[in-house]
């Protein structure tokens, strides 16, 4: 199930994205993906500000977000699993129409130096992403 604000219609919308959808939003990108949900796709890198570390996402598809309590974010990797959650309560995606009908969605969550260590994209298997008690799941990009 996609987070959609919890209005019922644009769920089952969710569920009728073009099967070339996620082609497109690849193709577009110069960047490799960290995963990919039925109607997004999720790209990330690592940040260091002050002593702090944060893992910053950005989402682009069909997912649409507005909150003011924030999201977790679970990575599940092959001898490890990171609980992250996000800097910041008030998250909101943006519209976009450039080469698709979508939005675009940037959450950073904290992290520990030693977490940002031991995440290597090769050993992801999946990560979901957890808002006002939907979730995303996030299918890992590995090549087999």
């Amino acid at each position: 199930m996609g987070i959609f604000g919890g209005f019922g219609k644009k769920q089952k919308k969710e569920e009728a994205v073009d099967d070339n959808y996620i082609e497109t939003i690849l193709t577009h990108s110069k960047d490799e993906p960290l995963g990919v949900s039925k109607q997004s796709v999720i790209y990330a890198g690592y940040n260091e500000l002050g002593g702090y570390y944060y893992f910053q996402t950005y989402i682009i598809g069909a997912f649409k977000l507005k909150t003011k309590t924030g999201a977790k974010l679970l990575i599940e990797g092959n001898n490890y699993t990171l609980d992250l959650k996000s800097d910041m309560d008030e998250i909101e995606s943006d519209q976009i129409d450039d080469f698709i009908k979508g939005y675009v969605t940037r959450i950073d969550f904290e992290i520990e130096k030693e977490a940002v260590e031991s995440i290597k994209r090769s050993t992801i298997k999946q990560l979901v992403l957890t808002v006002k008690k939907q979730k995303v799941v996030f299918d890992s990009q590995q090549k087999v």
